[in-house]
């Protein structure tokens, strides 16, 4: 296995910090970041349709045009 070693601002490592504190399942810092970074490259799992549904969904809503479920 490679070792990587990065810089990150005293903020952001606090903020990872506090993540970590929030989501115990990571154990390290390596971990969050194997994870982080297997999210950035793999290849969206959404077919298609799935994907133009959500863009769809996305316009409404910068639109306004969305109904509050309370009226569903």
């Amino acid at each position: 296995m490679s070792t990587l070693n990065v810089k990150v601002p005293d903020e952001m490592d606090d903020d990872i910090e506090a993540f970590l504190e929030d989501n115990p399942h990571y154990l390290n810092k390596s971990e969050l970041v194997r994870d982080a970074i297997r999210h950035l490259i793999e290849r969206p799992r959404l077919s298609d349709r799935t994907l133009a549904d959500d863009r769809v969904s996305r316009k409404q809503i910068e639109d306004g045009d969305v109904v509050s479920l309370d009226d569903v």
